[in-house]
């Protein structure tokens, strides 16, 4: 199972509408997961949250993240991130259609970002510290014995 080259991780990461499945921890110290659209921009992870939420809160409370993109389907891919999430604009009110279309398609998101475009969220931004990728069948040669 190798590793995604550069240009592999960049395109796996910039297209399709996959998930962020975001690990915060709770102020009890509990791992909390959340799934969520992303943007991936320069090397950093943006996504956009109800500014009441609670994976927004602690990030507030402890910016240390990790999280999952993965295929469901076979040939399985994903990257494991670790990583500091910033709460860049507490109120953002930016243009985050692109990532409705994505993962809504033209209609839908179109309709939802225009019904929601005024609501604020809070724009955060996670910039990777770590990233472990993997794809393809079978096992890790470090697994076997």
């Amino acid at each position: 199972m190798p590793s995604l080259t550069d240009e592999q991780l960049h395109d796996f990461l910039s297209t399709g509408d996959l998930l962020m499945r975001l690990a915060t921890i709770t102020p009890e110290g509990w791992p909390a997961v959340n799934p969520l659209w992303y943007y991936y921009e320069d090397a950093a992870f943006l996504l956009g949250g109800r500014r009441q939420a609670q994976w927004v809160e602690n990030i507030r409370q402890n910016p240390r993240v990790s999280a999952c993109i993965d295929t469901a389907e076979a040939i399985h891919s994903r990257a494991l991130i670790e990583g500091t999430a910033e709460i860049v604009d507490p109120a953002w009110l930016g243009d985050w259609k692109a990532w409705a279309v994505r993962y809504m398609g033209e209609e839908r998101g179109g309709r939802y970002y225009d019904d929601t475009k005024h609501i604020p969220r809070a724009l955060v931004r996670i910039t990777p510290r770590k990233i472990v990728t993997w794809s393809g069948p079978g096992w890790h040669p470090r697994y076997l014995e």
